[in-house]
């Protein structure tokens, strides 16, 4: 009988004891996972903390780029604007100077014929000897009669008393806008139009 109990107790000192340790080994390992618990999340709250630092960096980077790109993109924009602009100027300035060219020419051309036209032929300088091609009842004085014309517009004319071609032209345009008949000659109706017209005696 006292062996038996002596053995309850044996067993149940054993038993309390295991419980005991396991209990203990039990608060330790949730303590472990406690403070395993704290240190991960401390962890990865730098972690967390960190990268948002990162983000915020690259966001800085990132704006700072795009802006840059967008001040590229309007350059470039702009050099295409002021190319095309430098293009047709070109093209204008090539223009201007195939127009000048061709008024240089036309220039020289018309100088050529001014020549050849004021140059005297056989029969002007019969009529600046006798003093008019075809002359009136009286004597006339060319020189009075260029005077005459240039004073009503049909000129400038020179009063040199030779009947040149600038003359002659002077002398029809005259006669058209007076209605006589156009001769290129000092007749006896267009002197007395030009003396009646100008104030000027041309006999």
């Amino acid at each position: 009988m006292e062996a038996h109990t002596s053995n309850k107790v044996a067993t149940y000192k054993v038993t309390s004891g295991v419980l005991g340790v396991l209990a203990l080994l039990g608060w330790g390992l949730y303590g472990y996972s406690l403070s395993s618990s704290g240190t991960e999340e401390s962890r990865l709250r730098e972690q967390t903390t960190r990268l948002q630092n990162d983000l915020n960096q690259l966001n800085t980077e990132h704006r700072r780029v795009t802006a840059e790109y967008e001040q590229l993109r309007q350059s470039a924009g702009d050099l295409q604007g002021v190319q095309g602009q430098l293009a047709s100027v070109q093209e204008q300035v090539k223009s201007l100077e195939q127009a000048r060219a061709q008024l240089t020419e036309s220039v020289a051309q018309a100088r050529s014929q001014l020549t050849s036209s004021t140059a005297p032929s056989a029969d002007d300088a019969r009529a600046s000897q006798t003093g008019t091609a075809n002359p009136s009842t009286g004597p006339v004085r060319i020189d009075a009669a260029q005077e005459a014309l240039t004073r009503l517009g049909y000129g400038p004319l020179t009063a040199d008393g030779k009947m040149g071609s600038r003359t002659r032209r002077a002398i029809e345009a005259f006669e058209r806008a007076q209605g006589l008949a156009v001769t290129g000659s000092l007749e006896r109706a267009t002197v007395q139009a030009l003396e009646a017209n100008s104030g000027v005696s041309i006999q």
